[in-house]
């Protein structure tokens, strides 16, 4: 550098300069004398030296908080804290490549229920995402706490197309005002959404609102029979193959 700056060679050195006149003292660079075969070198005028740039410090941004009143009951890696249900001839349960819950055909029901901690049994909700498959009757059955009893919303049961719930007042889904006689195309995702409150409960397949009983002088109980098994939280078919994603829920009583 010096060569190239004052065409010959040479070192710099740095030293304290003091301008008399204003009585401030700055760090400034100046050159010595050249080897002695090239003849003395001149100072040359001293340079201020500048204070380095302070690197950049990068902001990154924060990472959203954890909604408390969320729960992910299903990871789409692992059964996690789900069971497989043990109707007898139950068809296969299992996460397939795509990270689905996968139902296999059964001789009669094929499920899962939760093994874990119970967050509620009021002032909640729980969505999920099922599809069908294959078969002829109900490719989604959720079975739910309602206060000290349990209830399950039927999605395509009786043959295909009843939808509601099981049951109230001791009527089952396929004779109580909550059934729906419903079209379910195999292939296609559907969001299945429960709320239990104190007053009433409430269910919706997609954005259409199936359910809407209220609970007072209402009987909530299950159908008698293998569905028994699925308490306090259990998804199951009947002789059909179906999956389920998205399963997660919210307690309503924590603040938005």
């Amino acid at each position: 550098m010096h060569v190239a700056l004052y065409q010959g060679p040479g070192l710099f050195i740095w030293s304290i300069h003091e301008d008399a006149s204003s009585g401030t003292s700055q760090v400034v660079r100046t050159s010595i004398a050249a080897p002695e075969d090239s003849g003395p070198t001149a100072p040359v005028a001293a340079e201020p030296l500048e204070a380095a740039p302070a690197p950049e410090i990068a902001v990154l941004p924060e990472a959203p908080a954890a909604d408390p009143a969320v729960k992910v009951l299903f990871d789409g890696k692992e059964l996690g804290a789900w069971q497989v249900t043990r109707f007898g001839g139950e068809g296969e349960v299992f996460v397939n490549e795509e990270g689905f819950l996968e139902f296999g055909f059964g001789a009669i029901m094929t499920g899962v229920h939760w093994g874990g901690q119970v967050p509620a049994v009021s002032n909640y909700e729980i969505t999920l995402d099922a599809m069908k498959l294959d078969g002829n009757d109900f490719f989604c059955a959720l079975t739910f706490p309602v206060a000290n009893s349990h209830a399950s919303f039927v999605i395509g049961g009786w043959g295909g197309g009843v939808v509601g719930l099981s049951s109230v007042d001791d009527l089952d889904a396929s004779e109580n005002e909550t059934m729906n006689i419903e079209g379910f195309e195999k292939n296609k995702w559907h969001t299945v959404r429960v709320r239990v409150t104190d007053q009433k409960i409430e269910a919706w397949i997609d954005e259409d609102q199936k359910v809407d009983l209220e609970l007072a002088g209402r009987k909530i109980s299950l159908r008698p029979g293998d569905i028994e098994l699925s308490v306090p939280i259990g998804i199951a078919n009947f002789q059909t193959r179906s999956q389920f994603r998205n399963i997660v829920w919210r307690d309503l009583s924590v603040p938005e």
